[in-house]
Order: structure tokens, then sequence, then C-alpha cells
């Protein structure tokens, strides 16, 4: 997923007026991203092993909100339906990248806005005011908009479909002119334009909790193209009647638990509960599942920076059923402001990219990861999805993805715990690769086997799971993986904090600050732990607080790059 203003500036000459909608550095406003800067950049895109790219909406913008603190960077403030974004570039651009994506068996995903244009009518008045200021024709009938007050309450579907979305003007589907207009506007057969003209091969629709379910299908049958829809719920239930609409769904629901499990170090009940409903969707396999994306905060952010948290929900999310959506700059490690927080949303998580190297450790994973789905095509893409091992309290949990036709499997183990893991896991399979006697091999790292075998009729495997780690046992795999050694700053705490409380960090320099602590990881009840695999500063000064508001004792601590150290702590004699 590219926020194609955020990602590279191929034409400087597009990007606007400086100190207006352009302005360097304020995340509020343009930033200088376009198509021909994307088009610059496939040959990373495809060396990373991405089959498709979604990007921003391509249609032209209103330059500013009504309270002109934002610029129609993102594209969500449609004013033309039928024109260019010009800060994106010309049509011709637009043609060229899909162009260039078809050369590269890269296929494009446009982001469709069926729900709303940019804040033109303020409610109440029926009238534009100033008059010159309104969407382009045919748009600009204001009888074709609910003209209603902003949602409040979101469980409330009349409301939802037929009041403005944060104040933007809501588009009346059931107008029959309305409706025609925006179908039309993406593909019109008589005159063979529209958006599909261009060669998008799907769409995900934004909004589709704010959009009357017929419509949404009337829309992906008219366009005769897939369509995957966004709908910020945490019910699978809500999902799951959409889906029966679209092609697909983002899964926000398994989001949100995910979310829980690898970002605030909760068990894995969450999930457990969201997987044991995919018999709600007639296809789980068509759910896009991610880690994060323009709406939501950056993993890294949420995660504490922490990037071997990083690599283990990565790889759940390559193995679990659905197909993997991977928000722009993760390879490159980039976390916003580094904080778990709600408040800076739309900001700081769609920072403009920090560069493009194909050495940093999580690009290299995320390629390794990408091969193993091109591997692995139609297990992972159409696979079923097994329940191996769950616990409610238990920081391991397994599945495999499993091909009964074809007896082919892997079995998927995660270990959401900062110390290695021993378990016996027994097989459930309708495969016949498990049996007795035979060996897996870890497709990400060679080095791992685990024989299987039994427990009194049940095939059986023991296995040793890594800290934060997992394993992708295959009976074939003709590859050999080794890993690389993570370069890690290490410090150990020795102190025991009691039950129910917590130690942070804070320190000089990104990934820390004074101003607020990242989570240390509890290893045992009297040694918590916090690694960093970024560069650090030099001299590197750090702190350990309790329950980020009591500070240690003594003076700053000081640790270079790569250095493992262990400290004793003490605090106050008041607390």
């Amino acid at each position: 997923m590219i926020v194609t203003d955020r990602f590279y500036d191929g034409n400087p000459k597009n990007n606007g007026i400086l100190g207006q909608e352009y302005r360097p550095g304020n995340l509020s406003f343009y930033q200088g991203g376009d198509w021909k800067g994307i088009i610059q950049k496939l040959p990373y895109i495809k060396k990373l092993g991405f089959t498709a790219i979604w990007i921003s909406a391509p249609q032209d913008n209103e330059l500013f909100s009504r309270s002109g603190d934002e610029a129609g960077y993102h594209g969500y403030y449609t004013r033309d339906f039928y024109q260019v974004n010009p800060h994106f570039g010309t049509a011709f651009d637009l043609a060229a990248l899909i162009r260039a994506s078809a050369q590269l068996h890269i296929k494009v995903i446009l982001d469709v806005q069926l729900n709303h244009t940019a804040d033109y009518l303020q409610y109440p008045s029926l009238t534009y005011d100033p008059p010159e200021y309104h969407p382009a024709p045919p748009f600009d009938n204001p009888d074709w908009y609910h003209n209603s007050p902003v949602i409040v309450d979101f469980s409330n579907s009349q409301e939802m479909q037929n009041f403005s979305l944060g104040g933007l003007d809501d588009l009346a589907q059931e107008n029959p002119e309305c409706f025609r207009a925006l179908k039309e506007a993406y593909w019109n057969p008589d005159t063979q334009d529209g958006w599909f003209s261009y060669g998008f091969a799907g769409s995900r629709i934004d909004a589709v909790l704010e959009i009357p379910p017929k419509y949404l299908e009337e829309f992906q049958n008219y366009t005769c193209k897939p369509a995957f829809g966004e709908a910020l719920t945490g019910s699978v239930d809500e999902n799951a009647a959409l889906a029966k609409t679209l092609w697909g769904m983002l899964d926000y629901p398994l989001y949100f638990q995910m979310n829980i499990v690898f970002c605030q170090d909760n068990s894995w009940e969450g999930i457990h509960w969201i997987f044991s409903q995919d018999y709600k969707y007639s296809v789980p396999n068509r759910l896009f599942t991610f880690l994060d994306n323009h709406d939501r905060a950056r993993f890294l952010a949420n995660a504490g920076d922490s990037f071997a948290k990083l690599r283990l929900a990565l790889t759940f999310l390559y193995a679990a059923r659905g197909i993997p959506v991977i928000y722009y700059g993760t390879e490159q490690n980039m976390a916003g402001d580094y904080r778990y927080s709600e408040e800076n949303l739309n900001m700081v998580n769609r920072e403009c990219m920090t560069g493009f190297s194909t050495e940093t450790t999580t690009f290299l994973y995320l390629q390794h990861l990408n091969h193993i789905r091109s591997l692995y095509t139609d297990l992972f893409s159409n696979g079923q999805q097994i329940e191996q091992y769950f616990s409610s309290d238990d920081r391991v949990y397994a599945f495999s993805r499993e091909l009964a036709q074809k007896a082919e499997a892997v079995l998927c183990i995660f270990n959401n715990s900062p110390v290695r893991q021993e378990r016996h896991i027994l097989l459930h399979s309708n495969s016949m690769v498990f049996f007795p006697g035979s060996y897996l091999v870890d497709l990400l790292n060679s080095n791992n086997r685990a024989e299987i075998h039994t427990s009194g009729q049940t095939p059986m495997v023991s296995v040793s799971v890594p800290a934060y780690g997992a394993m992708l046992l295959s009976r074939e795999y003709a590859e050999n993986y080794i890993p690389p050694v993570y370069r890690q700053t290490i410090i150990r705490i020795h102190y025991d904090t009691g039950w129910g409380n917590r130690l942070t960090i804070r320190g000089n320099a990104a990934p820390l600050n004074w101003e607020w602590g990242q989570p240390c990881d509890n290893l045992s009840c009297d040694l918590w732990q916090y690694v960093s695999e970024r560069p650090l500063s030099d001299p590197f000064l750090f702190k350990i607080l309790l329950n980020d508001s009591v500070w240690e004792t003594g003076e700053n601590h000081c640790i270079q790059e790569g250095e493992t150290k262990d400290i004793y702590l003490s605090f106050p004699d008041t607390i």
C-alpha cells in the first residue's frame, strides 16, 4: 500500500505552490510524491517481491479542507471525479505507471470513493457558499447529497449511511442520476472511458459501512472488476455481511486482535476467537490482512520499536489465511513518532519514505516471506487453515495451512514471548504430510528441523521456538535459508517489580526520548530486557522507570550500539 504523496518525488514541477498546499515537512500538506516517483521505484518494489500495489485515489482533489488546516494529498477530498490530481502527475503519467507495472507483472489497485466529496455544503445550508466553492459538474448538484449532520452513532446503520463522515459531503447513492454518474466516472462502456480504462486490476472501496450494501454490489458488477471494502469495525458479523457483496474485505477484526497480541503482549485468545468465526465468510482467503495502514498507527510505534515483534507479526500475517497488505515504509522500519498512541493518526503514520535501502534486515525478511508465498502460492492463497495448538493462557500458538488434494501442508508455530519456548504439539490434520518418522524443515531457518513422532495414535512434533519467533515447518523445501544474525543492543534490567507493575525505558535519542517510556520485556520475576536493533547515537543515555512514572535513582546509564549491558536498579524509598 502506497500513499502516493509520501512515497517518492519523481517530478518536482507538479508539487504545487510552496507555502500553500505544498509544505515540505508539514505532514498535513503535500510533500511531493507522484506517479513518476512510483515508476522510478518499481524495480525496488519488484525486488521486495510484491505482486500488486494499491495507490492513493487518483482523482482531482480540493486543495484544502474547509478549515484550511489540511490539503487533499490523501485523495479523499474529491473535487472532480473525472480528472487526475495534478499533484500526482498527468493522465499520461498514470497510464505510464500502469504500463510499467504490468511489464514487471505487478498489478495496480484503484482506491475508489463512492461515499463522499470534499466538504462544500456546510450543514444545514442547501447552497454553495461562496457560490464558486463547489465540486466539478455534474457533482455540483446539491440534490445529489444527504444534507445531514456528522455521524455520531456508528452503531446506527441509517445514520452511518445518510449522515456525513467527518463533515465531508455525503453522496446520495439512491439518487439514480448521482449513482449513474459515480459508476460512469470509474467505467463508461459506451465511451470506453473512466478510471478503469487505465488498466487497474481491481479496487479498494473506501468507507463501505457508510454505503448501502446493494450499491457496493452493483458497482462491482458494473465495473466487472474485483473489489475489496474498508470497514472500520472489530465485528466479524459486520465485516462478513459486507463480504457477501464484494470480492473481499479488509480484515479489521483480525487487525485489532493482532494489535492486542503482538503490541500489547496479550494472549492469543482474541485471534483464536476471530479465526473461530471464519465460517461466516464464504471465502476467508479473500480477506485482506494488515498490521497497519494510513488510518492506523505504524506497527513499530505500537510495538515499542521491537524489530523482533515486527518479524513475528509479519510471519503470522504471511502464514495466515488471506492476502497480506504491507504499508509502505515497513521494510525501512518506519515507526512514526515511536509512540503507542491514537492521537496522531493521519499525521506521523503518513510520513515520507526515509529511504530505499535494499539491505535493511526488514527489507530482506519481507523479501524472503514474499519468496515463500511465491513457492507455495496455491497453499497460502487457497489452502485451509487448521488450528493445531491453542491455550488461553499460553504465549505459543500454531495452525497449519493445508491443501489436502495435493498432500501439501505447512505447520506454522508462533511464540509471542520474550523467552524461548519448548512445546509438544499434537497434529490434527486433513493432510497426508504429517506422518510419523518424517522430518519437517523450517522455511525461516533451514538449520531447524523437527521429527514427527506419535503420542498414542496421534502424530506429534516437539519444537523449540525462539523468543518472539516463528517456525514455518514443511516436509519439502529445496532451498536452504539461514537468517542473518541481527545486530542488537541489549539492556538487561535486574529488578523485582512485584506483581502487576512494569518497567519502561527513556533516553536521549530515537527510538527513545525523555518525555515518555518504551516498554521493557519481562523475562522472569526479577529480570527485564530492552532490545534495540536501530543505529544508536553516541553517547546513548537512558534511564529506567517503574510504571513509567517513578524514575530510578542514580545517574544516567550509557551504552554503545551492539553492546549487552546488565544494570541493577534502585528506586526511591518512598514508593
